[in-house]
């Protein structure tokens, strides 16, 4: 999996989203739970909603990501 590609893709009824790599790597686990309770994502995000996990070809590329803090600040500019 390539930083920035495609991961998976999040279908509702109303639209389907793709999900994008967070960082380069090989895909070590899929959460296969998701398939029959995809719902786990809104409800426990941070935990059971795990979509899948790598190990890190270029660790480095996490420095990019934004803290929690300053995903919490960027969602208030979506409002």
């Amino acid at each position: 999996m390539t930083k920035g590609g495609d991961a998976a893709v999040v279908e509702s009824v109303k639209a389907a989203s793709d999900v994008y790599a967070p960082a380069s790597g090989e895909v070590v686990a899929v959460n296969q739970s998701l398939d029959g309770a995809p719902g786990t994502i809104n409800e426990d995000a941070e935990g059971k909603g795990w979509f899948f996990r790598l190990k890190l070809s270029a660790p480095d590329e996490l420095n990019d990501l934004m803290s929690a803090e300053q995903y919490q600040e960027f969602l208030k500019t979506l409002d």
